[in-house]
């Protein structure tokens, strides 16, 4: 079978497309994967660093508990209600004087929604699903779905709620 000149050219015209298509996902996955790894070396550097900066664990919890803002929050759920947008800046100075840190290195993982860091937020000051569905007047399934993706678009792969959970507790 001999080939014309037309259709050599469109032969040698879908082999260069093709190669080049290749060339450009074999980047973009290279790409995602340099990403991933970045964003896994600064989880490990947080860790460490909470680790060394680990103060008691009761210490930390007495720091939430006592503060004036929990205080509120914990009537805002006696009450039913969300939590008004004023209280989220204090709760968010309380919790980075206690933690150090803790909303920079949130943002420096994943650029998150407001909706995300305030989930986020709550977990940090052990705060229940029900509880935080409450306060950022979500529905408990809305929760749980913004706890797993969270831990998805950070890691990579799936998690369950409790493995978002644990990491914001972690850092």
């Amino acid at each position: 079978m001999i080939l014309t000149d037309r259709e050599l050219f469109l032969l040698i015209i879908c082999t260069v497309f093709y190669i080049t298509l290749f060339i450009v996902v074999l980047q973009s996955n290279r790409r995602k994967m340099q990403l991933l790894q970045s964003r896994l070396d600064n989880i490990h550097a947080m860790q460490k660093i909470a680790v060394m900066e680990q103060r008691t664990h009761a210490q930390d919890v007495n720091d939430i508990f006592s503060s004036d803002v929990y205080q509120r929050i914990k009537q805002y759920l006696a009450d039913g209600k969300n939590m008004p947008e004023a209280e989220w800046a204090e709760l968010t100075e309380v919790v980075n004087n206690t933690y150090t840190g803790f909303t920079d290195k949130l943002y420096s993982l994943y650029r998150m929604s407001e909706q995300d860091y305030h989930v986020s937020l709550l977990i940090k000051i052990r705060m229940q699903p029900k509880d935080i569905a409450t306060l950022t007047a979500h529905s408990k399934e809305s929760i749980a779905s913004t706890r797993s993706r969270l831990y998805q678009k950070v890691f990579g792969r799936k998690g369950s709620t409790k493995d978002w959970d644990d990491f914001v507790l972690s850092i």
